[in-house]
């Protein structure tokens, strides 16, 4: 055999074993989730690669916009509601984090999808505070007074504290001006049992569905607000406390309508990639996840202040992806 044949021989080896290699080390690496997949509750759920979506904002001919994240309104509640006076409250560590005003119009007790298709303020009053109402407020300029009268006359006084200044903030607020919207709900609407809107037949209504009110609410600020970039973080894992005081999984109690909190958590995970093309932050797989996220929470569900410092870090993560200085290049340590 000749030298060039030799040579070519080896060459060609070469290339086959690097490719080879490449395709084994991907191989063990790789791991395709189906979703139907990810509704187990061993130890295969802290396995589960993170379904964080880092997406920046884009003009109509995907060109990167950029911002410089001044203004950040929240819609959501416990997370952001939750201990708002002092240092170690999520708004308060995500202004400081960011250097960024932020609008925290998170309400406690407030909740994403409706149990009705309709806003029946005598059954259910808390619905003026659900996002797609606050939305409204907020991009319409809504007149709230009758509905606030109403829902204040049937709560009494379990009325949030803080929903009539954040139906004044939201209808003082120029949309215009906000760089950042984050939704962020904790797994309330999962407790309640609201339909989630994953099987469109048996609800036709969307404002009677998780998924409903988030797409519409969605669709709303996009109208109103195109060039605020929109950031949704998912409901942190939570846990059931047992009659013991024991926590257990949250898969393994599905509440009325046969869901638990995944379903929520990757029905919203698939409107932000497959409709919306929106960041999405995942904190029920990665960060606050089955194994070890009890030391983030106060009984298995509420953050504490650890929980709070993880959630700005996850925020702060998706704020800064696409800054000139990061392209992209930003990783996650707080997972680890």
């Amino acid at each position: 055999m000749s030298r060039s044949k030799i040579v070519h021989l080896i060459f060609a080896l070469t290339a086959l074993a690097i490719a080879f290699a490449l395709f084994a080390r991907l191989k063990g690496w790789i791991r395709v989730v189906k979703l139907g997949d990810i509704n187990v509750s061993d130890e295969q759920v802290a396995n589960v690669e993170s379904h964080d979506h880092i997406m920046p904002l884009t003009d109509e001919e995907y060109n990167l916009i950029r911002q410089n994240e001044e203004t950040i309104l929240i819609l959501g509640n416990a997370p952001f509601a939750d201990d708002t006076e002092g240092e170690e409250g999520l708004a308060s560590m995500l202004e400081k984090a960011s250097g960024a005003a932020v609008i925290n119009c998170a309400v406690s007790g407030s909740y994403v999808g409706m149990t009705e298709p309709s806003f029946d303020y005598t059954n259910n009053p808390m619905n003026i505070f659900s996002p797609y109402y606050l939305a409204c407020v907020a991009c319409t300029g809504q007149d709230y007074s009758h509905d606030l009268n109403e829902s204040k006359r049937v709560l009494g006084s379990s009325f949030p504290q803080e929903g009539e200044a954040v139906l004044e903030t939201l209808k003082d607020l120029d949309i215009k001006t906000v760089d950042v919207i984050v939704f962020f709900y904790d797994g309330d609407d999962y407790l309640r049992s609201a339909p989630t809107g994953l099987d469109d037949s048996r609800y036709s209504d969307p404002f009677s569905t998780y998924i409903g009110v988030f797409s519409s609410t969605v669709e709303l600020f996009r109208t109103y607000a195109p060039r605020a970039r929109i950031i949704v973080m998912s409901a942190p894992y939570m846990y059931i406390a047992s009659s013991d005081g024991t926590l257990e999984a949250c898969e393994d109690h599905p509440n009325s309508q046969g869901a638990d909190l995944s379903d929520y958590v990757l029905g919203l995970y698939r409107m932000c990639v497959e409709s919306y093309d929106i960041t999405f932050v995942d904190n029920y797989y990665t960060g606050i996840a089955f194994e070890g996220g009890d030391a983030f929470l106060t009984g298995g569900r509420y953050l504490n202040a650890e929980g709070r410092k993880l959630m700005t870090e996850r925020l702060m993560y998706a704020l800064t992806y696409y800054d000139e200085e990061n392209l992209g290049n930003v990783d996650f340590e707080g997972s680890n």
